[in-house]
């Protein structure tokens, strides 16, 4: 077979295959527009699609709770500037991380929760796994604190937990603490500033 006629065959073929491709390919609008299509499925008996634009409707409903969860993780608390933010989900996680900054000491300041299962709040909760090991975190090592009323602890590593009523939790930690002592004395201003409160409410 010549080059010629190779070239014919290979175009042929992709021409084969392009318009299958474009086929699975659906562009869709908003998540959320898959809510409103929920009960005209259900009712048609049709419960399987119900079910898809439901997991839909849900990704869309904590996708908008991420951003308005962000409101709680402001350019500045106290004398702290934020320098970095992100949101994401990954393995059926919600994560928000920023990160502040004061005096050249930067910390990191983590909202984790559980995406779309469990009981509780919007974030799903983490009632499992990561929930009972922030919750025997407090229990079994590092000094014990309270913040905003939530019995919290500072572990061997400076990091401070906060278990949230809800599962999730949130974590502050620096690098530049290795223990709870220079933890509280680094970074207590922060954590006591911090919206903690408000989003323990947001997350009920």
């Amino acid at each position: 077979m010549n080059a010629r006629i190779r070239i014919l065959v290979s175009v042929a073929l992709i021409s084969l295959f392009v318009p299958v491709a474009q086929a699975q390919l659906d562009v869709g609008g908003d998540l959320l527009d898959n809510c409103g299509q929920i009960d005209a499925l259900q009712s048609a008996g049709n419960f399987s699609e119900a079910r898809d634009k439901a997991r839909l409707c849900l990704d869309g409903i904590e996708r908008q709770l991420l951003g308005e969860l962000g409101q709680y993780f402001p350019q500045q608390v106290g004398a702290w500037m934020r320098t970095g933010y992100e949101e994401n989900q990954m393995f059926g996680f919600t994560n928000i991380a920023a990160e502040y900054e004061k005096d050249g000491v930067s910390v990191d300041v983590a909202l984790t929760g559980q995406a779309g299962g469990g009981d509780g709040g919007p974030l799903g909760g983490l009632g499992g796994l990561f929930g009972g090991i922030a919750q025997s975190a407090i229990g079994s090592s590092g000094q014990q604190v309270t913040v905003a009323g939530l019995a919290s602890s500072v572990q061997p590593d400076g990091t401070l937990m906060v278990p949230l009523e809800d599962g999730s939790f949130l974590t502050f930690s620096s690098y530049e603490f290795d223990n709870p002592s220079d933890a509280l004395a680094g970074m207590g201003d922060l954590v006591n500033d911090f919206p903690v409160a408000e989003i323990n409410a947001a997350l009920q």
